[in-house]
């Protein structure tokens, strides 16, 4: 028993040696509506379901660019700001020094596709160099309802999860098909109007060529049928002498590529919804507006917060046992994402000034930092210099307020007072003059 704890799963083909899971190449191609309604409800089924025909075109599905795009640009969300242990608020840099490893950036994006397939499952294991690494089960070849691991994808029975070790299930319902569901429709209706829309380029966006010879010239008709093959892809009419050919144009050729592009963007328009929230970080339409833009940039960034709160609980609760099978106790402390973005300095400079209006103290090391200014070397003997001529200025200022009106302060000198008034000796006087 002990064994099988420790075994790692293997993976390969008919020619490898008894592997635990036998890979089969996926089916890409030849998909439509009729299919993908098959898929869903023989996935959905109760009793005798099974979720290999959907998981093909699940595959299938993340070839189109634009959805493997929005999905990397969610998967991202998750990576760009990075997480660290603390253990009462401080880091702990020996767990934090194995999550900086490649591994650990990887994981976070794959817990991330569970949201897309329904459940993602994991073996960790260390490499050859002693390195902690892991391996995704392929999702085919494990069943989420019986949780067993099944060597071949069209079984219907297989080894306990359990029996192999430092294994981590992330999903929270088991018949859960994923968000990838949704949106095959809308990649499987791309595709039908893609090809309707390079049929239509290639009937009328090349001009037909025609090709005359006597009718009863059977060479000069062979020789122009090579010389049409040599001469192109595009449309040609061959024909005697004394026939004619009617070519029938589409009356609104501009209007029928706008139906095809319209619905192309539809499509994507609705994939970027369900993945992002939006349309406008990806594609600015018509309407797109910055004011738009910025409310839909918000939306993706409450889905990317919430995945990142996903995140942290499965390693704050999910992984706790798999970093303590390597040595690394984690239940003293906690993982946390570290937000190292700063505000707009600009907006953060009014802020600290308002602040120091109201007395309020602020280091002047925050303002260093926020403002984006390099600290002085020899910061300490500068800021006793700035303290010194304050002082000086508040003394002339206190003596030249304490004067009983004759010009000279106890030194002989003018005050600060009555030097200000020689300097606006041509100020107006009355209402508008300065109360010096």
């Amino acid at each position: 028993m002990k064994e099988k704890k420790t075994k790692k799963i293997t993976q390969g083909g008919m020619t490898d040696r008894m592997p635990d899971i036998i890979l089969t190449m996926p089916e890409l191609f030849f998909f439509d509506m009729r299919a993908y309604m098959r898929a869903v409800n023989a996935a959905k089924s109760i009793d005798f379901y099974s979720r290999v025909e959907l998981y093909d075109m699940y595959e299938s599905a993340m070839l189109d660019p634009h959805l493997s795009g929005v999905i990397d640009k969610r998967r991202i969300g998750v990576t760009k700001i990075p997480v660290e242990f603390r253990i009462n608020g401080k880091p702990d840099e020996r767990i934090n020094n194995e999550i900086k490893s490649p591994w650990f950036r990887k994981l976070l994006k794959d817990i991330i596709m569970s949201h897309f397939w329904g459940y993602a499952l994991f073996q960790f294991f260390r490499d050859d160099d002693g390195n902690i690494t892991y391996t995704r089960i392929p999702y085919k070849h494990f069943d989420p309802v019986k949780r067993v691991i099944l060597k071949n994808q069209t079984d219907d029975s297989g080894l306990p999860m359990e029996s192999f070790g430092n294994m981590l299930l992330v999903g929270e319902d088991p018949r859960d098909i994923g968000m990838l569901a949704e949106l095959v429709p809308y990649v499987l209706y791309k595709r039908g109007n893609m090809a309707d829309w390079a049929q239509f380029a290639q009937i009328f966006g090349m001009p037909i060529r025609e090709y005359t010879y006597d009718a009863g010239d059977e060479e000069a008709r062979k020789k122009l049928l090579q010389d049409a093959r040599r001469q192109g892809a595009n449309a040609v009419y061959i024909h005697p002498v004394g026939s004619t050919l009617n070519i029938i144009e589409s009356s609104n050729k501009s209007g029928t590529v706008d139906l095809y592009e319209r619905l192309k963007d539809a499509c994507n328009t609705e994939i970027s919804v369900r993945v992002l929230g939006n349309t406008l970080t990806t594609a600015v339409g018509e309407k797109g507006t910055q004011a738009l833009g910025t409310v839909h940039k918000e939306e993706e960034e409450d889905i990317k917060s919430d995945d990142r709160k996903f995140i942290l609980d499965v390693l704050n609760y999910g992984m706790r046992d798999i970093f303590a099978a390597f040595g690394m106790n984690t239940s003293a402390g906690e993982f946390v994402y570290v937000d190292k973005t700063l505000p707009d300095p600009t907006k953060q400079a009014d802020v600290i000034m308002k602040a120091k209006a109201m007395g309020l103290p602020v280091s002047d090391d925050y303002m260093y930092e926020v403002l984006g200014i390099d600290k002085p070397d020899n910061y300490d003997e500068m800021k006793a210099e700035m303290l010194a001529e304050k002082e000086r200025m508040e003394k002339l200022q206190t003596d030249g307020d304490g004067d009983d009106g004759d010009s000279n302060d106890r030194s002989g000198k003018k005050s600060l007072k009555d030097r200000l008034k020689g300097f606006f000796v041509f100020a107006p006087k009355g209402d508008g003059a300065l109360p010096f």
